[in-house]
């Protein structure tokens, strides 16, 4: 009985051991994971803007993040902008806009940030928004930073500007009825619209898994420290009882 409730113990100190090394090992390909994705960003922030055109949209998608350049026309009476938002220290909202170009195909950018009125948080900032045709340089990714959402979404194009908490491309084309792009545009270059584009430099945050990771790696050497300590004395005890039954 003694012997099997020693196997059994034996057999759950490695698994908890195989566990906590995986887990360990999984945060630190997390860690490079995001190591490639900061790479990739910085890469993409330094290269000359690539001119897009309706064509060139599903290139895009398989390239993000990529520097691009847009020529075409804000149909603001379908922006949303999205709340609880940050930049400089002051809590506001990204203003998302979707521009058609020149070939009908319409791509989302996220224009920049206002702050928010602190005396009627109801109040939308006021921004200019050109009619004619712009361009706009930005870089090209696959999402918005999203934030914790409750509720849904309103509608699109009812009764002025929307305010959501996060941009979803599906629910975005059900509301305004347009075909847009599965990637957003961060615009970079300046405007006198209001609009402020401080944009910060992406944090891998590489640091978290690799704390993450040692505290894992720390488990599994307590277990195993715990389990040949353990282990070793059940072997002594085991020893003694048979020297004294001799």
């Amino acid at each position: 009985m003694a012997r099997t409730r020693t196997l059994i113990a034996f057999v759950a100190a490695a698994a908890s051991i195989a566990l906590t090394v995986s887990l360990g090992n999984w945060q630190l390909r997390r860690a490079d994971e995001k190591l490639a994705l900061q790479a990739a960003w910085d890469r993409a922030e330094q290269a000359v803007p690539m001119p897009v055109a309706g064509t060139d949209v599903a290139t895009v998608a398989s390239r993000l993040p990529l520097r691009v350049q847009l020529r075409g026309r804000f149909l603001s009476a379908h922006e949303v902008w999205l709340d609880n938002r940050q930049m400089d220290g002051q809590a506001g909202l990204m203003l998302v806009a979707p521009l058609q170009l020149a070939d009908g195909a319409v791509v989302l950018v996220n224009r920049g940030f206002a702050r928010r009125d602190p005396r009627d948080r109801t109040r939308l900032p006021e921004v200019a928004r050109p009619n004619d045709e712009v361009i706009i340089e930005g870089l090209a990714a696959a999402q918005t930073v999203r934030v914790l959402q409750l509720g849904e979404n309103a509608p699109v194009g009812v009764g002025g500007p929307v305010v959501w908490q996060n941009l979803d491309y599906d629910a975005f084309e059900r509301a305004s009825g347009l075909a847009v792009a599965r990637w957003v545009v961060q615009q970079t270059n300046r405007a006198d619209d209001g609009l402020l584009r401080n944009w910060p430099r992406l944090s891998a945050g590489v640091e978290k898994h690799h704390g993450y990771a040692l505290q894992w790696f720390a488990l599994a050497a307590l277990i195993t420290a715990l389990t040949a300590f353990f282990g070793l004395r059940a072997l002594r005890r085991r020893s003694s009882v048979n020297r004294f039954d001799d």
